[in-house]
């Protein structure tokens, strides 16, 4: 799936999404594996977490969460690039398993490997945990890109209804 976004490269490349949320003891961040797909024109992540994760359990009712993807510093500040987003989060039902399912495997095959065959106790621990996971969406209503390479602190927003 392609897309006409600027950002949308960085998305396909990174595999890192920090979700930040929020409760009575203070902000949190939480970095987890996505993968990224489009559903009506707008950009929507797909991860697993725990239910008794601290940003998970602690969301508010609209689900609210801040996110963010950076590549990898590698020593040149002008070639700093990500997107920080606001949006919510969603715990998905079991109509949207399958979807979920074949969107974050087509992104990680090696992960449905290790669940379909696990060659160890410990990759059939994490088998079992991954099933017991909920599996989730964040889904952008605003993206802020940055992109030093094109200018210095060069910001571009997109908003999603």
């Amino acid at each position: 799936m392609s897309s006409d976004f600027p950002f949308w490269p960085l998305l396909q490349v990174e595999s890192v999404l920090t979700l930040a949320t929020a409760d009575a003891c203070g902000s949190w961040s939480a970095p987890v594996l996505y993968a990224a797909s489009l559903a009506n024109e707008k950009p929507v992540f797909y991860f697993l977490s725990a239910h008794s994760s601290r940003h998970i359990k602690n969301l508010p009712v609209n689900g609210s969460a801040a996110a963010s993807i950076y590549a990898g510093y590698q020593g040149d500040w002008q070639a700093i690039k990500g997107v920080q987003m606001h949006g919510a989060i969603t715990e998905l039902n079991e109509d949207s398993i399958q979807h979920w399912k074949t969107i974050y495997f087509a992104r990680f095959p090696e992960v449905a490997e290790m669940i379909n065959n696990p060659a160890s106790e410990q990759q059939k621990k994490i088998a079992l945990a991954f099933e017991r996971s909920g599996k989730f969406s964040f889904t952008p209503s605003l993206i802020k890109l940055t992109d030093n390479s094109a200018e210095f602190a060069e910001r571009n927003e997109w908003l999603f209804d």
